[in-house]
């Protein structure tokens, strides 16, 4: 229909969202939307331990399958005997084992795509949630967005801001002394784990403060140079350490993941040139695998140009060989 002016109209998506200030809120929120408190969920034996912690909340019966040193896994033949899938998208990859889940689960669906810009939304009629967590990818402090294709629970929003509080005050203290050596390095890093033990003692589900919805405004309005700078240090780093480093396949690289046997020892000495690679995930009590006692991840922001890159290639080498000789 010919039409021009008035109100701005918006096409009506096919999927519901929300709102939260971390992936745990973003959970726990799923599950009294799928109503699965004391349900029997399978899950994969790599994940972060926060993930354990939130179902134990809600007393939910867990399984496991397993996942393979290269992120692929093959899930039990009677797998629709369970009330829910918990799938992972590990550093955005959505590859054949998680596709083989999506199409072969017949009841509720949660994929944890908290290495992502956007949750994964899945073209099927059967439940589905999807959530991410702006923190673990950005500047951002507290901002989780979740997508489902049913009406998400409403729920009287409560609010956490000594978490983003002292986050922002970290954050501008880490920049003050990586811009001009101002201040103590134990400032800021204090401050990060006061905020983490405020977060891990939090018990519900939170809004993300005003402060994060503006730093996802600036987030997402650089989101295409951002994308294009991780995928060219991705493509650096691959071409720099070969079979070193694992093969990603994502349209929004977060982290290189490097699968090393003594990773411990690599780790302590390259922090002695001051490299501070994340480990994705631990290894905790109440899982084993395959994985968490060798991974070490390496970041692909924006705030790392070519050089930068090179001399962590460089360092990276020269600590391996002196492991495998």
């Amino acid at each position: 229909m010919f039409h021009i002016g008035g109100e701005q109209e918006l096409e009506k998506k096919h999927y519901y969202r929300e709102i939260t200030n971390s992936g745990r809120s973003s959970l726990r929120l799923i599950i009294q939307s799928a109503e699965l408190q004391g349900k029997h969920l399978l899950l994969p034996n790599f994940l972060c331990e926060v993930i354990l912690d939130v179902l134990l909340e809600y007393d939910v019966k867990i399984d496991f399958y397993d996942v393979g040193s290269d992120f692929e896994f093959e899930l039990p033949k009677k797998i629709n005997n369970y009330d829910c899938l918990y799938l992972i998208k590990y550093f955005g990859m959505a590859n054949m084992s998680f596709q083989n889940a999506v199409s072969r689960f017949s009841k509720c669906l949660i994929i944890d795509d908290v290495f992502s810009p956007y949750p994964h939304v899945l073209e099927r009629g059967t439940l589905w949630f999807s959530y991410n967590s702006l923190r673990k990818i950005s500047p951002v402090a507290d901002l989780s967005l979740l997508y489902s294709n049913q009406p998400i629970h409403k729920v009287e929003p409560k609010i956490l801001p000594l978490f983003s509080d002292l986050k922002y005050k970290a954050k501008g203290l880490k920049s003050t002394f990586l811009g001009g050596g101002h201040g103590h390095e134990s400032e800021y890093l204090n401050l990060f784990q006061e905020a983490e033990q405020v977060l891990d003692a939090s018990r519900g589900i939170y809004s993300a403060s005003n402060a994060s919805l503006f730093e996802a405004i600036e987030f997402y309005r650089k989101l295409d140079f951002e994308t294009k700078i991780r995928k060219e240090n991705y493509l650096l780093l691959k071409s720099c350490l070969g079979d070193l480093v694992m093969n990603v396949n994502t349209k929004f690289y977060s982290f290189l993941p490097l699968l090393l046997q003594n990773r411990n020892t690599i780790k302590k000495k390259l922090m002695l040139d001051n490299i501070f690679l994340a480990i994705h995930w631990p290894e905790n009590n109440k899982v084993s695998n395959k994985i968490s006692n060798k991974i070490l991840s390496i970041p692909l922001d924006s705030r790392y140009d070519k050089k930068d890159i090179e001399k962590l290639c460089d360092t990276l080498k020269k600590i391996c060989d002196v492991q495998y000789d």
